[in-house]
């Protein structure tokens, strides 16, 4: 009886190391992942910060661009206007010279077909022409280029804005993976199985809802 006591005692200590050292390469494991996604999250937000502030970067240079060419396209509409008056001043002269000397050496060749324009209204109706700044087709082309920089500063500012939100993204995956850490780490701390196993779980548990979060993030390279 006291050799079979002592055999089942023997195979119930073994079974217990046994246990004992599952769960302790079940917390390495849990640790070394945690600890691996941790510094994954901590890169990837490194990333992305550097991907917004480019981001901003070229905004910025993009919205300085539009405002030059805002402000260079206005000038070219004043331009234009001052002109234009001189040129009807010219017809309503008949001073064809001048207005020979106008076309050929003050107009810009690109408003040269809005004079040619006008002068056909006049010719055929006798009425004044339409007003410069109501034509849309000439405001369109004098400002394009400044509305390309308003739209590529727009994108790239929206682009940056979606890092932004990555950046974050990860920042918060990163504390799920803290507490991952934290489970598996406190499991040395308790002498009860149970409580060991539960630790466990909840790290697992943690750990693997924070890699289904990293799985649908994009990567920065």
């Amino acid at each position: 009886m006291s050799d079979g006591s002592s055999w089942q005692s023997q195979s119930k200590g073994a079974g217990t190391v046994e246990i004992h050292r599952i769960i302790e390469v079940a917390t390495v494991l849990l640790l070394a992942l945690a600890t691996v996604g941790s510094a994954w999250c901590a890169y990837q937000v490194s990333q992305w910060n550097g991907v917004d502030t480019d981001l901003a970067r070229a905004s910025a240079a993009a919205r300085l661009n539009g405002s030059r060419e805002y402000a260079l396209a206005t000038q070219k509409v004043a331009y234009d206007a001052a002109v234009a008056t001189q040129y009807a001043e010219a017809v309503v002269a008949e001073n064809v010279p001048l207005q020979t000397f106008l076309r050929e050496t003050i107009v810009r060749p690109g408003f040269l077909p809005i004079l040619d324009e006008w002068q056909a209204v006049i010719d055929e109706t006798g009425e004044p022409p339409p007003n410069l700044v109501e034509n849309q087709e000439y405001l369109d082309v004098l400002f394009a280029e400044a509305n390309r920089y308003d739209d590529e500063a727009a994108a790239l500012s929206s682009l940056g804005d979606d890092a932004k939100k990555h950046a974050d993204d990860y920042i918060q995956t990163t504390l799920f993976m803290a507490s991952a850490l934290f489970f598996a780490g406190v499991t040395a701390s308790f002498s009860s199985r149970f409580t060991r196993l539960i630790l466990l779980a909840a790290s697992l548990v943690t750990l693997a809802y924070a890699a289904s979060r990293i799985a649908g993030y994009p990567v920065a390279a």
